[in-house]
């Protein structure tokens, strides 16, 4: 049943965020009671960070997989966005602000260090072993602006997902100018 409370709550969790998200909705889906949810977890704050911890294990171990392929750095940086478009569907930004605004700063801090670990870290690997890169550059700035651009399409129609995301990083790689 751990599982199963873990499935639904990611689910409703990216979908409505966290505050929209009730431990009640989460029981009522299952057809089960309240208290059986409260059985395997403390509260709703410890259900998100259940399932905050599990996708950040594979999401971090994918983009690390696909940041050690053997390809050239946009292709890599494409394959990796595309993962997190596939695999992660749903506003980034509503999860950042659901880590910054609503949780403990406990719990904040925790995710936030997974966020980092498993979703921020991979890319800048990738971006810190590139050697085309100007060394003027700000790696970490670099990837939180990537960050912002790949967010704006994790959630988009189906229908323009990939292609419009694949057109922005293009963009934020060679620029608009000739």
């Amino acid at each position: 049943m751990y599982e199963e409370i873990l499935d639904v709550a990611e689910e409703l969790f990216m979908k409505q965020g966290y505050n929209d998200t009730s431990t009640r909705q989460i029981a009522k889906i299952l057809g089960i009671t309240q208290p059986n949810i409260y059985y395997h977890f403390k509260n709703k704050e410890n259900i998100y960070y259940q399932v905050m911890q599990r996708l950040a294990a594979e999401v971090g171990e994918n983009l690390r997989e696909l940041s050690a392929k053997n390809t050239n750095f946009e292709e890599k940086i494409m394959a990796m966005a595309f993962y997190l478009q596939q695999r992660h569907p749903f506003s980034l930004f509503m999860m950042m602000h659901d880590i910054q605004h609503t949780l403990n700063p406990e719990t904040a801090n925790k995710l936030f260090t997974l966020w980092s670990d498993s979703y921020k870290k991979p890319f800048l690997d990738v971006f810190e072993n590139e050697t085309k890169i100007r060394a003027s550059l700000d790696t970490e700035f670099a990837v939180r602006q990537l960050f912002i651009l790949i967010s704006a399409y994790l959630d988009a129609p189906k229908e323009v997902r990939k292609d419009n995301l694949e057109q922005a990083i293009a963009i934020f790689f060679h620029g608009v100018l000739k």
